[in-house]
């Protein structure tokens, strides 16, 4: 009975003495290193030179010797082509987002309102050979196309306060317009800039107060 109360003794004094162990806190996860972002950000600049250049089709060898990296380094970051199409589409949507800012912080409405609409032609005439690819991935309900459209608006209603616009002039007109160009610039023979600039031209001549 001794060696026995004795063990159970010893036993409580062990789990006692033990430490309470809380369960680890899930690890944070790791943030890119900075080489791993260059990288990147020089991968999605050759896919879209390349993909300008020959289209969706174009192989990810292709985009690695355009980037001076091995092909491994790229299927490391991005699994195939659907990945850095992705990837393409972000970087483009942010571009349009930022030169509908820039057009917004323009003293002159009417010049940045025709300086966002050229630089939305020299967009879509750049992307004419993937433009299909991408269509599916510029989202319109997305939170900076979203952005992009409400800045628009305020451009276009800058842009009529100022006398540059017509006062029946809307937002809506506007994407009607950039719509037409793209439709334009997808008919249009490979580097052919000047049907998308003359169309841009005169429409704006029609949209203009008297």
């Amino acid at each position: 009975m001794k060696v026995k109360l004795h063990s159970a003794l010893r036993t409580l004094a062990t789990v006692t003495s033990q430490p309470n162990r809380q369960p680890k806190p899930p690890a944070a996860p790791r943030a890119p290193r900075r080489d791993a972002l260059r990288n990147d950000a020089i991968v999605i600049d050759a896919a879209r030179a390349v993909f300008a250049e020959l289209g969706p089709q174009a192989s990810m060898e292709s985009i690695a010797t355009r980037a001076g990296l091995g092909v491994g380094t790229i299927y490391r970051r991005f699994p195939g082509k659907d990945a850095l199409l992705d990837a393409v589409a972000r970087l483009l949507t942010e571009e349009i987002d930022q030169a509908a800012a820039a057009a917004l912080e323009d003293p002159d409405p009417g010049a940045g309102l025709e300086r966002f609409l050229e630089f939305v032609g020299a967009f879509n005439a750049e992307k004419r050979r993937y433009a299909s690819a991408l269509a599916a991935r510029l989202a319109d309900d997305d939170t900076v196309s979203t952005r992009t459209a409400d800045r628009v608006l305020r451009l276009t209603r800058k842009a009529v306060d100022a006398g540059y616009l017509a006062r029946d002039v809307t937002a809506e007109d506007i994407k009607a317009l950039i719509v037409a160009m793209r439709g334009l610039v997808a008919a249009a023979p490979d580097g052919e800039d000047a049907p998308w600039r003359r169309f841009l031209r005169i429409h704006l001549a029609g949209l203009r107060a008297d």
